[in-house]
């Protein structure tokens, strides 16, 4: 095992969204290429937003994706517990050697004084110390201020002056000036730890080496830093991932599609082909591929390709992504997929149907990237509330329906009733009318699947079977 160290460290405060997942993917990737170790950690300080369903769905999300942790909650760990929640006698240890140790101050601020200083910060971009007059109060004024019923948070006093600087691991060299950073907030006034300070300590003492995030926390790593150096942990490599845009180049949300992991596992994706694609989004191969299977993914791996501006989610191609995948399916895991489809679709339940389903998926070949976008399809040979093609309804006209009749009456005594001999049939039917096969063709078509496109006529026709195809014919189903 190396001494490589990463986390994911989620909020359980609603699903796991597709910024979380490549978080999550890239360290996991980056633990699994270096064989290091991935450790879960859940931050659940935010008590009010923070709930068990949460914490249970980033689960079932990570499960979902194959993003395995070697340490966190469920599994132990040398380093845990693995739970914010659980470690607040931790933060209480740390909380009070910053008091004693003079890196932090207890702040009595009113509301108004903290809108003061953050509309000063705003207007001329520093603060300097007298915007911080709780800095050096004594015990009697501490005393005074809590007898009025002020109660102090913990603020980490930070430089007035100099600069912080790091090499991030995606942006390179990056520097903030200490004035533009205020003295912040480390432990709230409800005593327990903010986002900054629980996220210092918990890397510090589970001896994170390397920091993956999203760069939304940009702004919080200079902060970490100082942290990290004043109570003498070693500070970890960060490494800041830009955001993943919709097609109209604004923040990936919902009004975009599918943006948690829960939508794409309930939308029958393959879990596969959407960790190949989240991967393609923020980092490059090297080379011009986008197939890759998980194995693949980890021996390419590197943080040396992490690319440094935002990424594009493109649903187009990622479907078409999850197309390849299925192709690359054994003939049994595509009727294992097809019939959890069928069956939260309502059209199938049986599972003895099985079998027909595989001769019916080898009948269709790879047409379709997506199973939902093959319900419609899959659903005639099932039942008989199948959606029909309006457009291609709308063709169905008198003439049609005579020709479609005449083909039902040489079909109810067709015997065997298979694909070559009911080929033979309409052709034979069509010579003698004085017609082209294709007037036959197309509305017999519509008629059996609801269609104007699809498969082999002739196989399908086998595959329903005589008395279905001949009932279709006889009662073409218009909408």
């Amino acid at each position: 095992m190396s001494s490589i160290r990463v986390r994911f460290a989620p909020s359980p405060t609603g699903t796991l969204h597709v910024g979380g997942a490549r978080t999550a993917l890239f360290n996991w990737l980056y633990a699994r290429a270096q064989k290091g170790t991935f450790v879960l950690r859940i931050e659940d300080t935010d008590q009010e937003r923070s709930t068990e369903e949460s914490h249970q769905q980033i689960l079932r999300a990570m499960d979902w994706l194959g993003l395995d942790y070697d340490e966190g909650p469920g599994k132990g760990g040398d380093f845990g517990p693995y739970i914010q929640s659980e470690r607040l006698l931790i933060y209480k240890e740390y909380t009070q050697r910053l008091l004693d140790e003079g890196l932090a101050y207890k702040d009595y601020s009113t509301p108004e004084e903290d809108v003061a200083r953050k509309k000063k910060l705003e207007e001329k971009g520093v603060l300097s110390a007298e915007d911080w007059p709780y800095r050096n109060l004594t015990a009697d004024q501490q005393a005074e201020f809590e007898a009025q019923g002020r109660v102090a948070t913990i603020r980490v006093q930070m430089p007035d002056e100099g600069v912080i600087r790091w090499t991030d691991l995606v942006h390179g060299d990056m520097e903030f000036q200490y004035a533009v950073l205020e003295d912040w907030v480390a432990v709230k006034s409800d005593g327990f730890p903010t986002y900054n300070f629980a996220c210092v300590v918990d890397d510090g003492l589970m001896e994170i080496s390397h920091v993956l995030r999203g760069d939304d926390h940009v702004s919080n790593t200079p902060r970490q830093i100082h942290l990290f150096k004043a109570l003498g942990l070693r500070v970890p490599k960060f490494g800041h991932m830009p955001m993943i845009l919709g097609p109209d180049k604004k923040r990936l949300s919902k009004r975009h599609g599918a943006a948690s992991v829960e939508e794409f596992r309930d939308g029958h994706w393959l879990s596969e082909a959407v960790v190949n694609y989240l991967a393609l989004l923020g980092w490059s191969s090297g080379n011009d591929q986008e197939f890759f299977t998980v194995q693949q993914i980890i021996k390419k791996f590197s943080l040396k390709r992490l690319n440094n501006t935002a990424a594009v989610f493109d649903y187009e191609k990622a479907r078409h992504l999850n197309g390849e995948h299925m192709k690359a399916m054994k003939p049994a895991q595509k009727v294992e997929l097809a019939f959890d489809v069928l069956r939260d679709a309502g059209v199938l339940t049986d599972e003895a149907e099985k079998a027909r389903l595989g001769r019916i998926l080898a009948l269709l070949g790879n047409r379709f990237a997506h199973f939902d976008r093959a319900v419609p399809h899959l659903s005639a040979y099932f039942c008989d509330d199948y959606p029909v093609d309006a457009e291609v309804a709308v063709g169905i006209d008198d003439a049609a329906r005579t020709r479609l009749n005449a083909l039902a009456d040489r079909y109810e005594s067709l015997d065997p009733f298979d694909a070559a001999g009911a080929e033979q049939a309409l052709r034979e039917l069509a010579t003698e009318s004085g017609e082209k096969a294709g007037a036959f063709i197309h509305p017999a078509r519509f008629a059996i699947s609801g269609s104007g496109s699809g498969p082999s006529l002739f196989d399908a026709m086998q595959l329903l079977g005589q008395e279905l195809v001949v009932r279709r014919l006889r009662a073409p189903r218009m909408a």
